[in-house]
């Protein structure tokens, strides 16, 4: 009964620790929630838009965060870059049977262009913008 105790309480420090980086690298990496319908309006529109489908969780979004952020500041000419936490806004992601994350799917005109799953470097990345630009 004692080790049992123990395990819970250790499983519960890990899961808050866990809890609370995540949180942390999420505030530094993404956007906040976009409704659902300024998210339509976005992808209606005749740019190209790439849209960062992650979760707070996962590792391989974590470490290509920063190539999303790299292509939303310096190529704004060229794409709209969206980030959508697949799990915090399921009324988005549930759309488009998401098979893991990090997923980057490319739209224009509303319509599905073109869709990268699993982590994608920089050059992967801006590969694909360029291909649907």
């Amino acid at each position: 009964m004692k080790k049992l105790l123990s395990f819970g309480f250790v499983m519960l420090l890990t899961t808050f620790a866990m809890v609370s980086t995540t949180n942390c690298q999420q505030s530094t990496s993404h956007d906040g929630p976009i409704s659902v319908e300024e998210f339509d309006k976005i992808i209606g529109g005749d740019k190209l838009v790439m849209v960062d489908f992650y979760t707070t969780w996962c590792g391989p979004c974590k470490r290509m965060a920063p190539f999303i952020q790299q292509i939303k500041e310096q190529h704004s000419n060229t794409v709209i870059v969206l980030k959508v936490d697949a799990e915090a806004q399921m009324n988005i992601a549930d759309r488009y049977r998401l098979e893991g994350y990090p997923t980057v799917i490319f739209f224009k005109k509303g319509q599905v262009i073109g869709r990268s799953l699993g982590y994608t470097d920089y050059d992967g990345l801006m590969n694909l913008v360029n291909k649907f630009k």
